[in-house]
């Protein structure tokens, strides 16, 4: 009978072990089928992180430099600059003009465009110049978490145009 108890006790702890052995393979399959996922997602975000180098670097700094290159910002102080530019060299001609003038006896208030505070406005346009800053570049670093189509959008102009 003892021998009876403990062959039963064996078969018992036996399929005991079986059905924790099976529980662990199930709980164990589950893992690696989420691991799989998990993996094909991974693959999915490397490929699209690649394929967002990749226009980063051919086209995305291409149409950035367009951007500022045509940008409202650069055309205002470039505008601004040769305006300033322009009314130093006035002021130049205007001056070798007056020392002409002068030698005629021709009063000073009579020569006309002569803009005083030229040189002082070239050197503010500069400046201006100098300190100017690209609401395209400042806002591309709020676009770190999106999609490359919204990296794209954000950097096409309004009007549709792009690199061609």
């Amino acid at each position: 009978m003892r021998r009876c108890l403990q062959l039963d006790a064996h078969k018992t702890g036996e399929s005991d072990l079986k059905a924790r052995v099976d529980e662990m393979k199930g709980h164990h399959k589950a893992k690696i089928e989420e691991l799989k996922s998990e993996n094909v997602d991974l693959v999915k975000k490397a490929e699209d992180l690649q394929a967002t180098k990749a226009w980063l670097l051919s086209e995305g700094a291409q149409l950035l430099a367009k951007n500022i290159h045509k940008g409202l910002e650069m055309t205002v102080v470039v505008n601004a600059v040769n305006n300033a530019m322009s009314a130093v060299g006035v002021n130049s001609g205007l001056h070798n003009g007056y020392v002409h003038a002068l030698k005629k006896k021709t009063p000073y208030a009579e020569v006309p465009l002569l803009n005083r505070n030229a040189e002082a406005e070239l050197n503010r346009t500069i400046a201006c110049f100098d300190s100017l800053t690209f609401s395209v570049v400042n806002d591309l670093p709020k676009l770190v978490n999106e999609p490359l189509s919204k990296i794209k959008d954000a950097l096409f102009f309004a009007g549709g145009e792009s690199l061609k």
